[in-house]
């Protein structure tokens, strides 16, 4: 964490903080940016700066590769991260370690179309996250298409590009909620304390 050395009427940064400070968290928001926009409270601003930060960093480079270059595997890979990300915002913690899968639980019964893979026994956090993640395989017979149904549970097959599609969506609606609701809004500003932090 920066702290200050005050000389005088001067705080001085340490030089770790002062390059913080211009860390990029967005392709326009800094770790200084963001601490100013959180202090003036401007919700507007920062629904912006989250969604932003999730479709450049995830969304945009699979969104912009050429057609015969995109692997369904690669787009659940990167789903995967977003999902447990985006859990981190809602839930407002700084770390999470030990519980990916209550990540996955927990994200998966929120009211968005990628609800249908919720289920008692998390077979799409065992099937899909461990297995591409850890094994670069899907497990239990699953299958990653980009065409089809968004979910198939007879055939056992995911359409990874409309999969992409709903959660680039669910992203939206989290920026819009941060932007409405004071209870996400604290949480918000929770985890991104910890992501600032992180910087230095």
């Amino acid at each position: 964490m920066c702290t200050a050395v005050v000389r005088g009427q001067r705080a001085m940064l340490y030089p770790t903080c002062m390059a913080a400070d211009k860390t990029k968290l967005s392709s326009t928001v800094t770790v200084a940016r963001y601490r100013e926009l959180e202090e003036n409270n401007d919700r507007r601003a920062l629904a912006k700066f989250a969604r932003d930060r999730f479709h450049e960093r995830y969304f945009h480079p699979i969104e912009s590769s050429r057609a015969k270059d995109k692997h369904g595997f690669t787009i659940l890979a990167v789903c995967c991260l977003v999902i447990e990300s985006l859990e981190y915002f809602y839930q407002g913690k700084a770390d999470t370690k030990g519980q990916s899968r209550k990540m996955f639980h927990d994200f998966f019964k929120r009211d968005t179309p990628l609800k249908v893979f919720a289920g008692g026994n998390d077979w799409f956090y065992k099937d899909i996250r461990c297995g591409i993640l850890h094994q670069s395989e899907t497990r239990g017979g699953w299958h990653i298409l980009r065409s089809g149904p968004l979910l198939d549970e007879r055939t056992k097959r995911i359409n990874a590009t409309k999969f992409i599609r709903e959660l680039r969506e669910a992203v939206d609606i989290y920026a819009d909620l941060v932007q409405n609701d004071d209870g996400l809004w604290m949480l918000f500003k929770e985890k991104m304390k910890a992501v600032c932090d992180n910087c230095a």
